[in-house]
């Protein structure tokens, strides 16, 4: 293995040397045992005092020892030298005690060691022999004895020589790359430790700058919180989160950024500096390494660590992701014990677990501390201008500080700084400079792809081939000039590639230009724009976006496709006004149809407009376009047309800078439209204006090279009510205007009161709603949320308002007794509250309403007329508690069958009023009995087949009559089988006997497989909780065996649920005998031979179990039945016996698929006097039998496997089977630990007596190992 130490390595060691050696031995150990760190409770510590100590390592809790740590108590003494037996035993002394005829004085460090029961260990670069270990060790114990201390009150004496030593940092990697680099001054196959890689040349040239700048994101993009928050850090920070993720084992870490942005100098930087016990673990326990050095031998050596279980934490730098992948997938594999950080410029996301860190350019003081470290002398105003031409990149700043001259600086141009950057990183040549600069041009360019990109620039721009191009872009690469972005080339810092383009385009022919666009692909041609995006102050750069705008974007059609609009949205951030002329001009004549159409373009036209509409130089005809292509919608996602149209009436992140009243007057000319859906568009906006939360779609406020634009937001609460204002006094108009949006209007208006009660206009809002609560003659709604802001936001609120909304909620309250009882019936029950009552959490009276129309109905009752009033006004209404009302009203009224029939007849077609007819059929059957049946016969005759019939029955008292009557119905199809379910709900079957209640179910099992499993719900349902009465429970048995249950299911949950518990609860009552038996036996087959696989998977996990019941109770019977239909099944039904009899297909389990079938337990008599003799027989067998045994030893055949196999394993047949039955057919993740826990058992069986199984044997043990390598790059090339 690479990372083994040869004994010699440690025999040339240095006292110094042997004292470094300990202190990464004991770090790497304390990592790797299972002590927890944070459980440590002494700082590990490596000094050479006198005394007779050089080091140790003390712990308390976790584990008693390690390997190589004898206790929790732990000394070392050091010795680079053949310290011979004198040695070992004098170093158990004072020094001046060990002259001839002086006392002996026992060390102060044994002494210490003897006071705990410590352990002594010597740690010398000696070979030991064993002998030469006892006889060391009995030296130092005679010394310990004639200076008076007892050797026994230590914890043990062990001595490591070289040997020893040895082995223990061949057991850490990381400590024998270490041991390599001393000892051969070079890495061990490009692994490094962290001190090599520290003497990269840029690392030692550059001395490092302090990097407070908030320039790494946690995460892959940065994300911002309305308040500003963001989830960017400092360095140390962002190191801190990287140490308390790798701390655990098992973890990865992923580090991007553009190159050149000192990602693999801050991971370098936090290793080499910490402080922390954990990140001096850590930080011990590294390897380094580049990818483009390791690549051939970094994943087989990733996977040797992660399987050796070494406490190793990875660095790889230049990682690509699908490598990055891998290695994260090796250390989060099983017992691994790897951590893994990787580097790259790739900043795709990997997966969830992984640590995600973005480097981003600084904008802070760490360029300037760069430069200042070279030149201390240098000007403030100096390093601002040479700040803007790094580009906030540490690498260009380390070389601009390299090459300055303070005598000159001050009059140097930005060409003569770019010159000089160019000439440092040795691109001097000619076309060196021109490659770069056509580069520069775009802002990225990809290497291959559709119009070979890097192929047509190098020929149109630079004048030579793309290979050319190719190389010399290579060049510029190694010195961070050119990033690798996967398969595309960028210049990079942004301010001298922005140079370099501009310094090339006025070079360029405005021909060329022209022809280039008009035949370039698009994305290359948008790649070019976006580096225009930041040099919009340019003149040359506004000239040449102006011209590809005349030239291809001059009629509505050129605009209108997915080329045009696209370059159209890249201009905006050129061009603004330029493009939102074209606009006014070319689109926003054309009809709504038109705009319809233009599907492929409509994305990139509302990304142009959402940015125009944020200046206010192109408010008005980007909103207008905008609100144009809304009210023609054709896209679902949020940030539509709609959506940025409704977005800029929010109080806050609007999306515009332009105030509300430029927005307000929009607004009034959509509302005045003739066109439909724009008014319906404005009314929808008009409810954003009371939105409470506030959010706004993408970075539009950031238009080219400015500064953000800024959303208008309010200065004052007097802004803030006007804007409210303004938006109420519309709705208010609409509604009196224009009657057909009134409903819409009113339900704005009502959403809103609860804010709008809390603000400045509490009394305009409160108002406006007592005015239209006295046109519309009552408003519920209104009342209700008037009602929400009393019980929760009254408490709090001055005493001025509180008093006036609850006098506002008195003057919206009805005074008519039936407006009254609709307010309580119109919503749910807690809902509407009690006024005075405020919320309190542990006091919630959720009836009050319910209670409130109680002793309305009692009132109402008292008066005929008003009855009859109440019915005829309320049963028109979607009145959602009214049930509670009905009731009461039916019961207290004196004329109760006028009451039913005048309900009856207002029953419309869609069934409108049933709730309140049920409540009083309901109410009339309390009271009297046949009167209810007699307004239930009516009811029967009156309404139309369209009414549910169940409703009245559900709503009644069921008695043996009723039963009967809903036979008949059921009989007549008057109701549907699966109506009759809501009998049994709220216990309304329980008061009636068994036997009444088979009499329903006796007549649901005629009607196909609804009837069947209505009748097994409501046989769940009756007396639920209860044991089941013995005749009942074989009625039920007498259910499960149906065979319509196997012709269809309604709920797959519920009816495997019904199954499953019903089955149970038989077999507890009276269990399970042969008759009943016999016919759930011939359920499982059935379902084997079902055609329609919803039924089969539906009922398959309830079938599995029955399997189970009856291989216990009566396997006789079970098997007699499997057999049979197994002679005879086709090959599908055979498949799906073996879903039921065999392993749980639908469990993902490593160890599912070895597992018994629930059929296994059947008597081998039973299995094998069928199999005998009969080859095709014998496969079936297979299905069923456990396979393996696995535990912590690896895997084997299971032993009634094994018997299988020695009475069969001569069939081909079986063979062929257990072929079969090795591959899982289903699985979750990788396949390959699925296939790898076979290949022992098929190499045991390679010696098989039978000789037929042994040759089969090594056959497919040949086969799985190739099926396994071939999965195992399946798994990578996806990234598993």
């Amino acid at each position: 293995m690479m990372f083994d130490v040869d004994p010699g390595q440690i025999d040339s060691l240095t006292s110094l040397q042997l004292v470094q050696l300990l202190s990464r031995l004991l770090h790497a150990e304390a990592q790797a045992a299972d002590v927890p760190l944070g459980n440590i409770n002494v700082p590990l510590q490596i000094t050479i005092p006198d005394g007779g100590e050089d080091g140790r390592i003390v712990w308390k809790d976790g584990r008693d020892s390690t390997n190589y740590l004898p206790g929790r108590q732990n000394f070392f003494q050091c010795k680079a030298s053949n310290f011979g037996r004198d040695g070992w035993k004098k170093e158990c002394w004072t020094k001046s005690s060990r002259r001839r005829g002086t006392t002996r004085v026992l060390a102060p460090a044994l002494k210490s060691i003897s006071a705990v029961n410590g352990h002594y260990v010597g740690f010398t670069t000696e070979a030991l022999t064993g002998q030469k270990i006892d006889d060391y060790t009995a030296a130092i114990e005679e010394g310990i004895t004639e200076a008076g201390g007892d050797p026994n009150r230590l914890g043990s004496i062990k001595l490591y020589g070289s040997n020893e030593i040895a082995a223990w940092a061949t057991s850490h990697p990381s400590v024998a790359i270490w041991l390599g680099e001393i000892a051969h001054r070079q890495t061990l196959g490009g692994f490094r430790t962290v001190e090599a890689w520290g003497q990269r040349g840029d690392f030692v040239d550059q001395p490092y700058a302090d990097d407070g700048d908030n320039r790494y994101i946690i995460g892959t993009t940065r994300t911002r919180e309305l308040n500003g928050s963001d989830n960017s850090t400092s360095a140390k920070a962002a190191w801190a989160k990287v140490l308390e993720h790798v701390t655990f084992p098992g973890q990865s870490v992923r580090i991007s950024g553009a190159s050149g942005l000192g990602k693999s100098r801050f991971v370098y930087e936090s290793l080499r500096s910490s402080s922390s016990i954990v990140a001096d673990i850590v930080s011990n326990s590294t390897i380094f390494a580049d990818y483009r050095v390791v690549s051939n031998t970094l994943l087989p050596i990733a996977a040797q660590l992660a399987d050796g279980h070494h406490d190793i934490l990875l660095v790889v730098d230049e990682c690509p992701r699908e490598a990055a992948i891998e290695l994260g997938q090796l250390a989060g594999a099983g017992p691994s014990r790897l951590r893994v950080i990787t580097i790259d410029t790739d900043d795709r996301p990997l997966d969830k677990a992984t640590l995600h860190l973005s480097v981003l350019p600084s904008d802070g003081d760490l360029i300037g501390a760069i430069i200042r470290s070279k030149n201390p002398d240098v000007t403030e105003a100096t390093i601002s201008r040479l700040r803007d031409v790094c580009g906030g990149y540490p690498k260009f700043a380390v070389l601009v500080a390299a090459t300055l001259d303070l005598s000159t600086v001050a009059f140097e141009t930005i060409d003569d700084i770019v010159n000089r950057v160019l000439r440092g990183s040795s691109v001097t040549g000619t076309e060196e400079i021109r490659a770069l600069e056509c580069l520069a041009m775009f802002d990225r360019l990809s290497i291959e792809g559709e119009g070979n990109p890097l192929d047509l620039v190098a020929k149109d721009f630079a004048r030579m081939s793309g290979d050319e191009m190719y190389e010399h872009l290579s060049k510029a690469q190694d010195h961070d000039l050119v990033g690798r972005y996967r398969d595309q080339f960028a210049a990079q810092p942004r301010p001298i590639a922005e140079h370099l383009a501009h310094r090339r385009l006025k070079l360029v022919r405005p021909s060329l230009l022209e022809k280039f666009v008009q035949g370039a692909p698009d994305e290359l041609v948008l790649s070019l724009l976006r580096r225009w995006r930041f040099m919009d102050a340019s003149p040359l750069i506004r000239d040449a976006a102006s011209a590809i705008a005349d030239g291809h974007l001059s009629t509505p059609n050129a605009v209108l496709t997915a080329r045009g609009s696209a370059i159209l949205d890249a201009l905006v951030h050129i061009i603004p006004d330029m493009v939102a002329d074209r606009l006014h001009y070319l689109i926003l004549p054309c009809s709504n149809q038109v705009l319809a159409d233009a599907k492929e373009a409509r994305r990139s036209i509302v990304e142009a407009l959402s940015k125009l509409m944020f200046r206010s130089r192109s408010f008005n005809t980007a909103a207008r376009l905008l609100m144009k292509l809304a009210a023609a919608e054709t896209e679902e996602w949020a940030n539509n047309a709609t959506g940025l149209f409704k977005q800029l009436y929010q109080l806050q992140l609007s999306g515009t800078e332009v105030s509300p009243a430029e927005r307000f007057a929009l607004l009034d000319e959509g509302l005045d439209s003739e066109d439909e859906a724009t008014v319906a568009l404005c009314v929808d906006a008009l409810g954003s204006v009371f939105a409470s939360h506030f959010s706004r779609f993408g970075a539009t406020d950031e238009i080219g090279s400015g500064e953000p634009l800024k959303d208008w937001s309010p200065t004052t609460w007097d802004e803030v009510d006007a804007f409210h204002a303004e938006g109420l006094k519309r709705l208010q108009e609409l509604r009196k205007g224009r009657p057909e949006l009134a409903d819409r209007c009113e339900t704005i208006i009502t959403r809103a009161t609860r804010r709008m009660l809390n603000t400045g206009i509490y009394c305009q809002h409160g108002e406006a709603l007592v005015e239209i609560a006295k046109e519309k003659g009552g408003w519920p709604e209104a009342i209700e949320s008037v009602g929400d802001w009393l019980y929760f936001d009254r408490k709090g609120a001055k005493a001025k308002r509180s008093h006036y909304i609850r006098d506002l909620y008195t003057r919206l309250f009805p005074e008519d007794p039936i407006d009254k009882a609709i307010l309580f019936t119109k919503f749910w029950s807690a809902d509407i509250r009690d006024p005075d009552a405020i919320y309190r959490e542990s006091d919630n009276d959720f009836r009050y309403s319910e209670r409130a129309a109680e002793v309305l109905a009692d009132e109402i009752a008292q008066n005929d007329e008003m009855t009859l009033e109440a019915i005829g006004r309320m049963m028109p209404l979607d009145l959602k508690t009214v049930g509670p009302f009905a009731e009461r009203l039916s019961r207290r009224a004196r004329q109760r069958k006028n009451v039913f029939d005048t309900a009856l007849e207002l029953v419309d077609q869609r069934g409108t009023g049933m709730r309140m007819l049920r409540g009083i059929l309901r109410g009339i059957d309390l009271e009297d009995h046949s009167l209810a049946d007699e307004c239930l016969k009516k009811a029967v005759e009156t309404l139309p087949v369209t009414v549910p019939l169940i409703d009245f029955y559900s709503a009644l008292t069921i008695d043996d009559s009723r039963i009967e009557r809903v036979v008949a119905e059921l009989q007549a199809g008057r109701i549907k089988p699966v109506e009759c379910a809501y009998l049994s709900y709220g216990r309304g079957l329980d008061e009636r006997s068994a036997a009444s209640v088979s009499r329903l179910l006796d007549e649901l099992v005629n009607h196909g497989s609804d009837g069947a499993w209505t009748a097994l719900e409501i046989a769940m349902m009756y007396r639920h909780g209860q044991p089941l009465l013995p005749d009942f429970a074989a009625e039920i048995g007498k259910l499960l065996c149906n065979p319509a249950l196997i012709a269809g299911n309604r709920d797959s949950n519920r009816d495997a649920h019904l199954f499953e518990d019903l089955t149970r609860q038989v077999r507890n009552a009276i269990g399970i005998g042969a008759e009943l038996a016999d016919g759930l036996a011939q359920q499982i087959v059935r379902l084997a031979g079902s055609e329609e696989w919803e039924i089969f998977s539906t009922l398959s996990a309830p079938m599995r179990d029955l399997v189970s019941v009856l291989r216990e109770d009566q396997p006789d019977v079970l098997w007699a039945h499997i057999v049979r239909f197994y002679d005879n099944a086709t090959p599908i039904e055979r498949d799906r016996l073996h879903r039921l009899i065999g392993p749980n297909s639908d469990r993902f389990e490593k160890s599912a698929h070895t597992e018994a079938g629930p059929l296994y337990g059947i008597s081998k008599d039973l299995l094998f006097t069928w199999a005998d003799g009969v080859p095709d027989h014998q496969p079936f067998l297979v299905e069923f039998f456990p396979t393996l045994t696995i535990g912590e030893d690896g895997s084997a055949w299971d032993p009634a496997f094994e018997e299988l196999a020695a009475r069969y394993g001569n069939a081909k047949e079986f063979r062929a089977a257990v072929a079969d039955r090795i591959r899982p057919k289903s699985w979750s993740g990788s396949i390959v630990p699925l296939l790898e826990v076979y290949l022992d058992p098929l190499a045991s069986w390679s010696k098989h007596k039978i000789q037929a199984l042994a040759t089969w044997a090594k056959d497919q043990h040949r086969r799985l190992e190739s099926r396994i390598e071939r999965e195992a790059e399946h798994d990578r090339e996806i990234g598993l």
